[in-house]
C-alpha cells in the first residue's frame, strides 16, 4: 500500500499535484515540497477530503499571492521546440521531434541539441526525459571543461593532489570534497556563470586543505 495518494488543486490557473499522507495525527498540516504540494490528514472519513483540498487550495494561493515563486518550482517544466538553454555563457536552441519510435535520444551538433522522443508520448513523462537527455548531454560534453578549470585552479592557488573530478546532477548540494580528495559538483552548475562555477570550484578545493567550515577554512577560500 503506498505510503500517500495523488490529487491535484488548481492555483493561478495551474494544476499542481497534491500528495495526501494519512497519518496519525490530531490536525491536518500543509506544506510545499519542491515539486508538489503536500497535506497530512488524520484518518478520516473521505468525505472530508474535498472540504482539505478546498482549504489547502486556499492556502497554496495565499502563498503565490506573496511570492509568485512559488507557483514556478510547483509547475513542471514544459520543454518546446526552439527553447533556448544557456550554458556557461553559449545558448543552444532545442531541436524536439516527436518520430514514430519506442524511446528517446539525443545528441549536440553544435549549439543545436536535437532531442527525438515517441509521438504519442505522454506529457509529463515525455518533459522528464527531455530533461534527463539534456542533462546526461550536458555533462558529458562540459566534463572535460569543468575537469579542466579545476585542475587550473588548484594549480594556481592549492597545489593539492586530487584523486577525481566528477560533474554530476545533484539537487542537494553545489558540491562537495570527499575525504578520499574526489571533488564532486553538480551539473546544475552548468545553468550558473563562469564567477560562480569558479567560487564553487574554489570552495571544494580549499577542503583538500581543510575538511571543515572552520574560520582557518574561509581564510583559505578568501586567500584565493
Amino acid at each position: 500500500m503506498p505510503k500517500y495518494f495523488t490529487d491535484f488543486i488548481e492555483v493561478s490557473g495551474h494544476k499542481l499535484e497534491v500528495r495526501i499522507y494519512k497519518e496519525y495525527r490530531n490536525s491536518i498540516r500543509f506544506s510545499i515540497g519542491k515539486k508538489y504540494v503536500i497535506m497530512r490528514i488524520p484518518y478520516i472519513g473521505m468525505s472530508s477530503l474535498q472540504t482539505h483540498l478546498k482549504e489547502l487550495e486556499e492556502w497554496v494561493q495565499q502563498r503565490a499571492n506573496k511570492n509568485p515563486s512559488v507557483i514556478d518550482q510547483l509547475v513542471p517544466k514544459s520543454y518546446q521546440d526552439q527553447d533556448q538553454i544557456t550554458i556557461l555563457g553559449t545558448i543552444y536552441t532545442l531541436n524536439l521531434r516527436a518520430e514514430d519510435r519506442k524511446n528517446i535520444s539525443g545528441k549536440i551538433i553544435g549549439e543545436t541539441i536535437i532531442i527525438k522522443y515517441p509521438q504519442n508520448a505522454a506529457r509529463l513523462p515525455k518533459n522528464e526525459a527531455i530533461k534527463k537527455v539534456i542533462i546526461k548531454l550536458m555533462t558529458t560534453a562540459y566534463l572535460p571543461v569543468i575537469k579542466n578549470r579545476v585542475h587550473e585552479i588548484n594549480a594556481k592557488f592549492f597545489m593539492e593532489k586530487i584523486e577525481r573530478v566528477s560533474l554530476k546532477y545533484n539537487a542537494s548540494n553545489w558540491g562537495s570534497c570527499s575525504s578520499k580528495r574526489n571533488i564532486n559538483l553538480s551539473s546544475r552548475l552548468l545553468l550558473t556563470n563562469k564567477n560562480i562555477l569558479d567560487y564553487v570550484i574554489v570552495h571544494e578545493l580549499s577542503h583538500l586543505k581543510e575538511m571543515n567550515h572552520s574560520k582557518k577554512f574561509w581564510a583559505i577560500v578568501e586567500k584565493a
